[in-house]
């Protein structure tokens, strides 16, 4: 199928998904749609082979024939998700419900041009595409970088030094499928609302607390990447003007503040340099850790109050290294100064959780881009 489903279609799709079993009549029901109507969408499905007549179920008590119950088909497609980190690259192949069935995962170091990329990511796709390409529904690839929401091309990935460069067109060209590249934190918040913690939710705040500091974000079910691929960007915003306007350049305001960079540079002042984790771990009775630790989350805690404040989300996902590892410190140490400055009435209805799908975030976030793009929203 290379289109999306049209209205009449998705409606029909979501509930057979939602339900696992269900039979035309009751489709019928819960749709609005007249049963005519129905079965030509679910026969065509069944040609397609995307559902099937499952079992019989019961009849009911005024007996009659027993209705055939329907059930989606989730591996009648599959979608490759890769995840290009700054260290290393995770590719998965899945069913249309999430399910791994391949994984494979390769260092980064080798890439040091647009070449070795490109032929790093075809390697990666080419380790879990065990299934036939008339069986993929599409690629999708997630990269830490900006990335233009209109033609897909990365503007610029700073941890491998590339700049414009047109990873769609090269693999839609190698494996003759639709192909989607958004920024990783982007689909990382979209892969928690699919199958993790922020699942169920339609305003998602996720932050990936890590080397570096960014944030994907879901508005109203809807992935929201900004005019040129760039929302999401915390690490820019400016936490302490009255400093900021008096240095000669502003850059990453927060993650000068709070980030892996930040940190190792700060510990590689102490004597044996501590790791970011020790730092955490013992900032409880080390009074510098402690100083470290508390100052960079009273920074953090000004740009999440801010974004809370103007986009009152659902739920507020913190993962990445440092958060996830560090969830509860951190949320320990930023909840005082959100009560303080947050409307009682926005905060009280936001949900703070950690991260549930590690390292697969990113991957299933841009399985879940694909088959919202191609098939239906998921």
């Amino acid at each position: 199928m290379s289109r999306c489903l049209r209205e009449t279609e998705e409606k029909v799709m979501r509930i057979v998904r939602c339900e696992g079993l269900i039979s035309r009549a009751d489709i019928s029901r819960k749709s609005g749609l007249s049963k005519p109507v129905v079965s030509v969408v679910v026969n065509n499905f069944i040609s397609q082979g995307s559902i099937v007549e499952a079992k019989e179920g019961e009849s009911s008590r005024k007996g009659g024939k027993k209705p055939i119950l329907l059930s989606f088909v989730p591996d009648y497609k599959y979608i490759v998700g890769v995840d290009v980190g700054g260290n290393k690259l995770i590719s998965i192949l899945s069913d249309l419900d999430g399910k791994i069935v391949e994984k494979a995962k390769f260092s980064t170091k080798s890439i040091c041009d647009e070449k070795a990329f490109f032929e790093l990511v075809e390697k990666s796709v080419l380790a879990v595409m065990k299934v036939p390409v008339s069986k993929v529904m599409g690629i999708g690839i997630g990269v830490p970088g900006t990335v233009s929401p209109e033609s897909g091309m990365i503007f610029y990935m700073p941890a491998f030094g590339l700049r414009k460069v047109n990873l769609k067109r090269h693999v839609e060209e190698r494996f003759k499928v639709p192909t989607f590249i958004s920024n990783d934190v982007t689909l990382n918040a979209l892969g928690e609302m699919w199958a993790g913690a922020a699942k169920g939710c339609r305003n998602v705040f996720l932050m990936a607390l890590g080397t570096g500091t960014g944030a994907g974000l879901i508005i109203n079910n809807e992935l929201y990447e900004g005019t040129s691929g760039m929302a999401g960007e915390i690490g820019y915003m400016i936490t302490d003007w009255s400093r900021e306007k008096n240095l000669s350049f502003v850059f990453g305001s927060l993650e000068s503040w709070f980030s892996g960079y930040a940190f190792e540079k700060l510990l590689s002042e102490f004597e044996n340099e501590p790791t970011v984790a020790q730092m955490f771990d013992h900032s409880d009775v080390n009074p510098r850790f402690k100083e470290i630790v508390t100052v960079a989350c009273e920074h953090l805690s000004v740009v999440v109050a801010n974004v809370i404040t103007l986009l009152d989300p659902d739920v507020v996902v913190i993962t990445g290294g440092i958060g996830y590892n560090q969830y509860d410190r951190i949320l320990s140490l930023i909840m005082p100064v959100l009560k303080r400055t947050v409307p009682g009435e926005i905060l009280e209805r936001v949900t703070f959780k950690r991260g549930e799908l590690g390292e697969m975030g990113v991957s299933l976030g841009a399985v879940c881009n694909v088959q919202r793009k191609v098939f239906m929203k998921v």
